[in-house]
């Protein structure tokens, strides 16, 4: 029975995995200090050995995980996480098997062992928030690149010198429907004013899904995946696949364009995903 940990910015997510399945969900807020963290690792450790046999924990951590030095390199919202050797300090303190992973590609593992994705040899997985990263699947494997930028789409360029992230982020396009208002909306406002009518709104919108569009049809043709996944928050919308697919149409009559269509799914497991896909690594790798 593994612990799996997931460290996010605002809480920490944990769970008994077994074979996939996870039980008893528990969350507390994150800690502000690499003390405070490795404090609560140690009590949530010890909190699940009354329920279960530990033989191992698994964590999905935002970053880059250095898997010979232990230390998680790159930058994110909890910079504590960036300076310290995270698998040895902890490794001394719960005296179990550990892996780490990142985030995006924990939420990949668990997609990749879906019912409808165990037969699928090369993916592409989009996990949109406020940027938009996610992992390149490659038989079977999590492809990190020379220099561990694989699956960092946000930053190809559309539109001129324009970044995926910021034309293809719903975050940032209702910052930019905002100043047009003049007041504060989130992107779900920005979603519900399109859906009531609003000229503006609308545009906006589908600016958005336009440039998702043109993102997904230069990766599916750089790298010829058989599936494209999309996670994040915009995956909950259930007309996501449907108006991407519409603004992929339009794309695929400019010109001479060749028949193949990519094939989009919205991701299958939603909170969860880390919690799962950390216990898919650390049974890939630590088996």
């Amino acid at each position: 029975m593994l612990l799996t940990i997931d460290i996010g910015g605002t809480s920490v997510k944990t769970a008994l995995w077994d074979a996939g399945n996870l039980s008893l969900k528990k969350s507390f807020a994150t800690p502000d200090s690499w003390e405070g963290l490795k404090k609560a690792i140690v009590e949530s450790v010890n909190n699940y050995r009354l329920y279960a046999d530990i033989t191992g924990v698994a964590f999905s951590v935002p970053g880059i995980p250095n898997q010979v030095s232990g230390r998680v390199e790159g930058a994110s919202s909890l910079y504590y996480i960036h300076e310290p050797n995270f698998l040895g300090e902890i490794s001394a303190l719960v005296k179990l098997p550990l892996s780490f992973e990142n985030d995006a590609n924990c939420a990949c593992w668990a997609e990749m062992n879906q019912p409808e994705c165990r037969c699928i040899k090369n993916l592409l997985m989009l996990v949109i928030g406020t940027g938009i990263g996610g992992s390149v699947v490659y038989n079977r494997e999590i492809i990190s690149g020379s220099h561990n930028f694989a699956g960092e789409f946000g930053m190809m360029l559309v539109d001129g010198h324009n970044e995926l992230a910021k034309l293809g982020s719903a975050v940032h396009m209702a910052r930019y429907l905002s100043k047009q208002k003049g007041k504060e909306l989130s992107g779900e406002e920005a979603f519900d004013l399109a859906e009531k009518g609003d000229r503006e709104a609308i545009l906006a919108v589908n600016k958005l899904y336009h440039y998702l569009a043109l993102g997904i049809y230069n990766l599916q043709y750089i790298l010829d995946p058989e599936l494209i996944i999309i996670g994040g928050g915009i995956a909950a919308k259930p007309d996501l696949v449907h108006n991407i697919n519409a603004a992929m149409d339009e794309i695929l009559q400019y010109g001479q364009r060749s028949p193949l269509k990519p094939k989009i799914v919205t991701a299958y497991y939603g909170n969860d995903a880390n919690l799962l896909g950390a216990g898919y690594y650390f049974q890939k790798y630590n088996a």
